[in-house]
């Protein structure tokens, strides 16, 4: 992975249209992401694994987010990712913020938002993800020194 790529972030879209699929893929490779695309969340957690994405944008009318698995579990514990999950739908924004809470995902976006928003919106996702990963792999030492740390009475 060049270092390019590893700055810019890793976005991994899922989709059962492959239109969709390519379309913004290859969007988000001009602005130099790395990027990998499934259309089946079946297979999904495997995937994750592979691509270790900084950002997934899912698509909402896959038929297996409607299971009550999901809707119970949340898809960051089903999925078993600290990726940023973005709900990515046709639907209207008053859906997809109500679903966005609903599920516990990170976010939503529309399929119909300007191309350049797409853009801005994902690379702002993926900054803050990595921020926040930064901050876990800071902050494990410090706590585990503290806890061995004896405390002064």
């Amino acid at each position: 992975m060049s270092a390019q790529t590893k700055r810019r972030g890793r976005v991994l879209i899922v989709d059962d249209q492959p239109d969709i699929l390519e379309g913004m893929k290859l969007l988000l490779e001009l602005e130099g992401m790395d990027v990998t695309t499934h259309e089946s969340i079946i297979t999904l957690p495997f995937i994750i694994r592979e691509a270790d994405p900084d950002v997934i944008l899912l698509d909402v009318s896959l038929p297996a987010l409607s299971s009550p698995a999901l809707l119970r579990v949340g898809p960051q514990r089903l999925l078993r990712t600290d990726a940023s999950i973005i709900l990515f739908s046709g639907r209207s924004a008053g859906e997809l913020a109500a679903m966005a809470k609903e599920l516990g995902a990170h976010s939503y976006i529309t399929k119909s938002e300007d191309s350049m928003t797409i853009v801005t919106r994902v690379q702002a996702w993926i900054h803050e993800r990595r921020a926040l990963r930064a901050a876990k792999e800071n902050e494990a030492p410090y706590v585990a020194v503290r806890a061995a740390s004896p405390v002064a009475h």
